[in-house]
């Protein structure tokens, strides 16, 4: 129970409410690229760094998620 406290206060340092959307597409590819490159590099998917990246992208996909759940509604 305590890694989703931790989880849900990790996504609530990502405050990107002023990025575009585009932008925050972005942000994303990024970090995907930054995962790629790493994995070519040799790193593992477990790895502290790609994991790391991983939660990074979770927590804006949630982001874009809840955008588009406002946008539908």
């Amino acid at each position: 129970m305590g890694v989703l406290a931790s989880r849900k206060e990790d996504y609530a340092q990502f405050d990107i409410s002023h990025f575009s959307d585009e932008a925050l597409q972005n942000v994303m590819e990024n970090i995907l690229n930054q995962m790629e490159e790493a994995v070519q590099q040799g790193e593992s998917l477990t790895s502290e760094y790609v994991v790391q990246l991983s939660q990074q992208l979770d927590a804006y996909v949630l982001i874009a998620q809840t955008r588009k759940m406002r946008c539908i509604s």
